[in-house]
């Protein structure tokens, strides 16, 4: 539970220590003891041979107990006790806060900075967080593996952790997990060891928490995720892949949940077989935080807990968080149900992965990274522009942004989320921000304008008491300008509860119609929220003149406000297709089908129980296939300048011969996916010139579509995103974008789960056509395929 999460980074702040003794320490540099004469201290000893001199010199005990998350002292080693647990979503979130690190800096959750589709603040992001983190390391108050990024699709609007993720679509999620871990785990200061041991996460199809659904009721640690191989294939898994083939991640966390009946963290073919073999994932898995306990006691795959413990250290699970494998791993052994070598080799990965975090190594550059690293100028800098960037402007009438603060006598901003900071800055993030700040968009307003006020309007998001609405509103007649700061919190959804409404409260609903019907001139709505909720209101409503969608900025607000003032000009793009409210009563958050279709649910709003309701017609999810109505598409953004796009270079003919070699060599082998590499070229390229047709300079995020052949039909996709890039452009000029797809996009999966050539026609698009009647840049052309 949430509750859970902070009790235990609670602990781990704490260091679980009785005193001030550092958190890690490296036996190898004591020469008053033996141990650094040992083969495991050696730095010149192949790796593996050091692993094996270590778990050599360890008593049966000392074995047993290392399996856990919470490792106890190993004396045979010299080691103190270890953590394998932090937390760094959005920034360190574990670590001991003293005089010598008393904050951490505080960036804007995934949802946020995901819509900016920036890859190099996706590194820098990641790159500031592990290196605080191994601050925090040299200064003796934290460990050194962290988990995170969350890179599960956001493809259920409803699903309670959302925030945590980069959105949606499959390319999108492989792509900030492969730059953010390589920004957390790479130094180039020393190329040869891992700054911070980054983890992608949940491993696979974690993404429904706790709902009841027509008086049926799932949770995460209990439920089947029943999921068509196609489906797994080229929506579920291909995040994962990314992470581990490009962002050479060094952790994976198995998911509570089975899939297709089978735990994650018992399943040999998703850690070993596909992690290990195929993917060549070179690091250490973890489980979900009971998720061991779990296959015994709430999946009941195995009849006995000594059975649980043989099949999740077989599948490939190493540290088991929750102490469920260290308690039954003994008897275990006396049942002959497991050996002391499969325990070995479970243990090889984590101190595997402990060497190249140079634990047992002399002093290096990444040791000496300092205490003022936390929170520099750059650190804060950095943070408030992710959420300028993720900033997404999805109204803008008659120019109503960007604000001028120089006729601007005083503002009001009036909502449930205007003082949203401090209450979600510590979920999967840092508690104790920079210097305590906790921004809030009240602040962010009035940096720029100082005679700034707040009203709440309602008393939370999800109210419907109306008694605090004629204060607002007199306040909206009396303003000036009027910011209306609305959306969800973590009482709308968060780990282990789900939304249940992807509409706005009566309560907001009210108060938006009333203080825009009151304020002198058309309002300004800035949307915090990562439940994707229906805009029809707002949308059509023409006192509201402006929409600026930003994600969950966490204190990073201040940047939020810049894009309001014209500081800095939107260029973010929506991660999450908008759907209509009546969504959530067509199919059941249960489903996890990806293509539209037979539901083997019910519709929720069948109104009977589950078994007296027939089934319900999936839609089909995301923006690759669902087929009904969209309020915002994937990928849409305004800006406060115009774009023109002209193709430059698109092939008339692309040859896929290369392809079918991919495709055929795949089918005679007994693997699943074709490595990302196999799939990489260059002799595919599609240009696009990018002209600022405005007055102002801005970003501009282009996106490159494929619509493939037979789009919508029989499984096929009804597009895919195949790249993105960010750019400048100043007023008056033009910059040309280069965009690579992936053979992976000239294929398709078959119900089987086996891959397979597109031939015929294709169409290129850059944009999202509903972006070009406001301004902005969209061109499409067809060429063929063969």
């Amino acid at each position: 539970t949430i509750m859970r999460f902070f009790l235990a980074l609670a602990l781990v702040a704490v260091g679980c220590l009785a005193d001030d003794a550092p958190e890690l320490v490296n036996p190898c540099l004591n020469m008053s003891e033996s141990f650094h004469t040992m083969p495991f201290c050696d730095p010149t000893l192949p790796i593996d041979q050091r692993v094996a001199d270590a778990i050599s010199r360890m008593t049966l005990a000392e074995k047993i107990n290392a399996l856990g998350t919470g490792t106890a002292e190993i004396k045979s080693l010299g080691l103190p006790s270890y953590n394998w647990w932090s937390e760094a979503t959005h920034g360190v979130a574990s670590g001991r806060n003293d005089a010598k690190t008393p904050y951490m800096t505080n960036f804007a959750f995934p949802i946020t900075t995901a819509m900016a589709f920036n890859r190099t603040l996706w590194q820098k992001t990641g790159s500031q967080i592990g290196r605080e983190a191994r601050a925090f390391m040299n200064a003796g108050n934290g460990y050194s593996t962290f988990w995170a990024p969350v890179i599960n699709l956001a493809r259920e609007p409803r699903w309670g952790r959302n925030v945590e993720t980069p959105g949606e679509d499959p390319y999108l999620s492989g792509e900030y997990a492969t730059y953010f871990v390589k920004g957390f785990q790479e130094a180039p200061e020393d190329p040869t060891h891992v700054q911070a041991s980054a983890c992608c996460k949940h491993y696979v199809a974690n993404s429904m928490e706790d709902s009841t659904v027509d008086g049926v009721h799932h949770d995460r640690h209990e439920f089947n995720a029943e999921i068509p191989m196609q489906d797994l294939v080229d929506s579920y898994m291909l995040p994962f892949q990314a992470c581990v083939e490009k962002g050479r991640v060094t952790s994976l966390m198995c998911s509570y949940n089975s899939v297709n009946g089978v735990p994650s963290c018992a399943n040999d073919w998703l850690l070993t077989t596909v992690a290990r073999q195929e993917w060549n994932f070179d690091g250490y898995i973890t489980s979900d935080c009971d998720a061991d306990d779990d296959v015994f006691n709430q999946h009941h795959y195995t009849v006995t807990a000594e059975e649980a413990v043989r099949d999740v250290l077989r599948a490939g699970t190493d540290v088991d968080c929750g102490g469920f494998v260290q308690k039954n791993a003994q008897s275990a052994l006396d049942k002959g149900l497991i050996t002391e070598a499969d325990i070995d080799e479970r243990l090889s990965y984590l101190f595997r992965i402990r060497m190249r975090l140079s634990h047992f190594d002399p002093i290096g550059p990444l040791d000496k990274i300092p205490t003022s690293t936390i929170c520099s100028e750059y650190a804060l800098a950095l943070s408030h522009d992710g959420a300028a960037q993720g900033s997404t402007l999805l109204k803008n009438l008659d120019n109503t942004l960007p604000l001028d603060a120089s006729k601007i006598s005083d503002v009001a901003v009036i909502g449930p989320n205007g003082n949203l900071s401090q209450s979600i800055a510590g979920y999967y993030g840092p508690g104790h921000p920079c210097d305590m700040k906790f921004w809030n968009m009240v602040d962010a307003v009035a940096q720029y304008v100082p005679h700034t006020s707040s009203f709440m309007g309602v008393p939370d998001v999800l109210s419907d008491n109306l008694t605090m609405i004629p204060a607002a509103v007199a306040a909206a007649e009396a303003a000036d300008t009027v910011v209306m700061v609305v959306g969800t919190d973590l009482s709308a959804a968060h780990e282990g509860y789900d939304a249940i409404n992807i509409s706005f409260s009566f309560g907001q609903t009210q108060l938006i119609e009333k203080v825009a019907a009151a304020a002198k001139k058309p309002v300004v709505v800035v949307i915090l929220t990562a439940v994707p909720l229906d805009l029809t209101p707002l949308l059509s409503n023409p006192k509201v003149g402006a929409i600026l969608h930003v994600g969950q900025p966490s204190v990073t607000t201040l940047g939020v406000g810049d894009v309001l003032f014209g500081k800095k000009v939107p260029a973010g793009r929506t991660v999450q297709t908008v759907l209509p409210k009546s969504y959530q009563d067509e199919i059941s958050i249960f489903d996890f089908g990806m293509r539209p279709g037979p539901s083997p649910y019910p519709r929720p709003d069948c109104g009977k129980p589950a078994d007296q309701c027939p089934n319900a017609t999936n839609p089909g999810r995301t923006h690759r296939f669902y087929t009904g109505t969209t309020i915002v598409p994937f990928g849409y953004g305004l800006s406060y300048t115009t774009f023109e796009y002209k193709p430059l270079h698109v092939p008339e003919h692309v040859d896929l011969s290369r392809a079918h070699s991919v495709v055929s060599a795949l089918a005679q082998s007994n693997r699943t996916f074709p490595s990302l590499a196999s799939l990489a070229q260059d002799d595919i390229a599609y240009a696009v010139n990018v002209t600022n047709t405005g007055s102002v300079d801005a970003d501009d995020a282009v996106l490159g579509f494929l619509v493939p052949p037979q789009a919508g039909q029989g499984g096929v996709p009804l597009q895919t995103l195949f790249g993105f890039e960010r750019v400048h452009v100043k007023a008056g000029e033009t910059v040309t974008v280069w965009l690579y797809p992936s053979l992976n996009d000239f294929t398709t999966v078959r119900p089987d789960g086996k891959w397979e050539v597109l031939k015929g026609e294709y169409t290129v698009r850059f944009g999202v056509r509903e972006t070009a009647a406001h301004g902005q840049g969209f061109a499409e052309m067809k060429f063929t395929a063969s």
